[in-house]
């Protein structure tokens, strides 16, 4: 009896490791078969909403409710730089998913709104299957805006206002099925965004010729699939293990201009963790994964050699664990190998801690490093205005070191104080740069090079490379100790310390072209958000949010004295409201307002965000 269970077992692993191998080698093999079908230059998402799932597949699923926080933004530690939970014109988004939904009376939902400068947001789903081993779920999102927007001095320009446009549409579908020991996982989807190059020319006021295009369209499509496998909680056997491998074909329609084809390519992501316990309180294993990023063949050198050249990182990072009655330990250590215009390996460390006192306090700690791959899909997230004429390279994070006091110690109050140094090579900060730079602009508004008119972008972000290193101090706290009211509060102070290697920079003219300064251009001082979600009654619910960002310098062109200057920006100083009362159990009604204090700032520079803008919308439940 014991042995024929233990057989099945055995053969229900070899099976799943055989599944997942054949969905490795078809995409493997479906990417190489088909060159035309792997080539790319970017897909960029800071402008895309927050497009979460419908559900996380082994869950009940969720229903979404838009929560249009504008522009609300993170600053992440790993790289300070605002982050907007949606679009970052302000328009709505689908948001963060809350409600649980009983999916044997209801499997469904959809989510439509609409408000001031055109702007539209809209999510539906729907679980097809819902057993005890297998779920499949459709779900997609749609969020766009097409509004006027002030330049932040616009007055000063040949161009005061602009027509800032943008859409990001996403659909998805996702299968889960349940083997014991293992659990399968399938999913699809395909994205679509589109955006304008609206960001200020900065060309003084009086100029006699605008040679840009603010209007067309930028395109970009991503196709994805994918296939996961994972022990399940009920995998007993000596061996535990998970993996995943994707591959994402994405295509720009434009390149360094409008009149140039954009890039084509292709991603292949594969991570695979296996592990075991040693002992009782010790687990043994090795985390690895193969990223390579690949591009079409057109004249990779039209502009910069290598420009798009392919790159793949290979890392394996093995690792004990050791668990005690009140603290626990991760030691590993993390080994890379770069496979670029040159080949370089790289070691980093990966160390957690962590110290429980009384249940209720602990002190933690981590030590962590790699590559970071800076993929035109990962730029795509960070900053959709960034120069389509090269790629941006990989950069490497030496060491990125944490420390923390968090505490609970109070019932309904918790608080979290943390610091922490991380340096980066080769890090890339975002400068004013324009499609156009290699022509020369007089002040007198004639320029050289280009006969054709509106040839060009008027404002995309060039990349300087720099070794940055940056500090941050901060804390956070939550408490519902006040009335019918959850608050948070999170402050964060950040230094930076950069230098230019080599006094060049990579696609980048010398230094002494730019200016002597060494900032962290973009990249802010201090950051706060602050959130309160207050909820009178069960069915009624009122969210205010304040954000700011504020210290951040921008490396901007000067027309008049033809030269690079340090601009001050403007800070973020915003505040948000949102409310939503549930009308039925099947169906509720949402409203916002957005920037009320009606301030006008950038994230990007040039790029100003929308002003008050407001949205409303329904929630069905099906």
């Amino acid at each position: 009896m014991y042995k024929s269970v233990k057989e099945k077992r055995m053969k229900t692993l070899y099976k799943s490791i055989f599944v997942i191998g054949l969905g490795i080698i078809s995409l493997t093999a479906s990417a190489q078969k088909d060159s035309t079908l792997i080539r790319q230059v970017l897909l960029e998402r800071d402008y895309n909403p927050t497009l979460q799932d419908a559900s996380k597949i082994n869950t009940t699923p969720f229903i979404y409710t838009p929560t249009v926080k504008a522009k609300d933004f993170q600053y992440i530690s790993t790289a300070p730089q605002l982050k907007l939970g949606n679009n970052q014109l302000g328009s709505a988004e689908s948001g963060d998913i809350k409600t649980n939904v009983d999916f044997n009376k209801k499997r469904g939902y959809v989510v439509l709104g609409a408000g001031s400068h055109s702007n539209i947001e809209a999510a539906a789903g729907y679980r097809i299957l819902n057993s005890a081993t297998d779920r499949l779920d459709i779900f997609a999102t749609h969020s766009s805006t097409s509004g006027e927007v002030d330049y932040i001095d616009g007055k000063k320009y040949i161009i005061d206002d602009v027509k800032a446009k943008h859409s990001a549409t996403k659909a998805n579908l996702k299968y889960q099925h349940i083997f014991e020991p293992s659990i399968l996982s399938l999913d699809a989807s395909y994205y679509n965004t589109s955006y304008n190059y609206y960001g200020n020319s900065f060309l003084p006021s009086g100029s006699s010729a605008f040679p840009f295009d603010i209007t067309s369209r930028q395109k970009v499509d991503v196709i994805s699939v994918g296939a996961g496998l994972r022990s399940s909680d009920n995998n007993d056997g000596l061996l535990k293990y998970k993996g995943s491998v994707r591959y994402q074909y994405f295509k720009s329609k434009y390149g360094a201009s409008p009149t140039e084809d954009g890039e084509k390519g292709g991603q292949l992501d594969l991570d695979v963790d296996f592990y075991t316990a040693f002992g009782s309180d010790k687990t043994i294993g090795i985390k690895g994964f193969v990223m390579n990023q690949h591009f079409s063949d057109k004249d990779r050198a039209e502009y910069f050699e290598d420009a798009f050249h392919g790159f793949t990182n290979i890392t394996a990072t093995p690792y004990i664990k050791f668990q005690g009655a009140n603290w626990d330990i991760d030691l590993g250590v993390n080994v890379s190998g770069l496979f670029d215009v040159k080949t370089k390996m790289l070691f980093t460390p990966n160390v957690k801690a962590s110290i429980h006192v009384n249940d209720v306090n602990t002190f933690y700690g981590e030590v962590t490093g790699g590559a970071n791959n800076n993929t035109f899909l990962d730029i795509l997230q960070e900053n959709r205005y960034a120069d389509p004429s090269y790629r941006i390279w990989y950069s490497k994070t030496i060491f990125d070191a944490k420390v923390g006091f968090k505490s609970g110690v109070i019932s309904g109050f918790e608080f979290d104080l943390f610091a922490g140094y991380k340096k980066t090579n080769d890090d890339h900060l975002y400068i004013f740069g324009s499609s156009s730079y290699y022509n020369a602009y007089g002040y007198d508004g004639g320029y050289y090079g280009s006969s054709t008119e509106n040839s060009y972008w008027s404002n995309v972000s060039s990349v300087l490379n720099a070794n940055v290193g940056t500090g941050h101090v901060g804390g956070l706290l939550k408490t519902n100790l006040i009335p019918y009211t959850d608050l948070s509060l999170k402050a964060m102070a950040y230094f930076y310390s950069v230098k230019y290697p080599n006094g060049t920079y990579l696609y980048s003219p010398t230094e002494a072209t730019y200016n002597p300064e060494k900032k962290a251009w973009g990249r802010p001082s201090f950051t706060a958000e602050l959130r309160a979600d207050v909820k009178p009654i069960d069915k009624f619910t009122f969210t205010l949010s304040y954000l700011y960002g504020g210290g951040r310098k921008a490396l901007g062109y000067n027309y008049s004295s033809e030269s690079y200057s340090s601009v001050s920006m403007k800070d973020i100083n915003e505040l948000n409201a949102r409310a939503e009362f549930q009308i039925l159990d099947w169906v509720s009604i949402y409203a916002c307002a957005n920037n009320l204090l009606f301030q006008k700032y950038e994230l990007q520079y040039g790029y100003p965000l929308q002003g008050f803008n407001f949205l409303g919308g329904l929630n069905f439940k099906f």
